[in-house]
């Protein structure tokens, strides 16, 4: 763990960063764990290769042509939002941003589940703490999909359209 800069909260923090494979309907399959100082682009190319998937929808850490270019190389599609002062390319992604919401709902439901806040002693605890709460939220979800498979509705209010 180290000293790292969130740049939408706008403040620096100490600790690790989770890079998670999200699917569609909102179940975390893989993550990796990188330490706070390190750019997001800079470990995505190992880490996506690592998740071997195909396409990928990235959030604003992930801008950047070079990154873009060297996943391609490697048969990876990076699919990002733009920022206003950017070309603005056409994303034929279908259902970009509805997909985007599934995965931001999935870390702040981790994030109320106290995947944030984890004050381990050692490199095990942090682990055991984190799978803790990926296990949590998976079972939570999955007595979610079976009273309605349409809409999760969870205890906080969070609603996640499922496929």
């Amino acid at each position: 763990a180290n000293v790292g800069y969130n740049a939408t909260k706008g403040q620096y923090f100490y600790g690790c960063k989770c890079h998670a494979l999200v699917s569609e309907s909102g179940y975390v399959i893989d993550y990796t764990i990188t330490p706070a100082s390190m750019a997001d682009s800079t470990m995505v190319e190992e880490v996506l290769s690592q998740f071997g998937t195909p396409i990928v929808l990235g959030d604003m850490g992930y801008l950047g042509q070079v990154l873009q270019d060297r996943l391609e190389l490697k048969e990876i599609e990076l699919i990002t939002p733009v920022r206003m002062n950017m070309k603005k390319k056409d994303i034929t992604f279908p259902n970009f941003s509805k997909r985007r919401k599934v995965i931001e709902r999935v870390f702040s439901f981790l994030t109320n589940l106290g995947a944030e806040r984890c004050k381990s002693r050692s490199s095990y605890g942090f682990q055991v703490k984190l799978e803790m709460t990926l296990l949590t939220y998976s079972l939570i979800l999955k007595s979610a999909k079976t009273v309605n498979s349409m809409t999760l509705r969870y205890p906080t209010g969070y609603q996640v359209m499922a496929e």
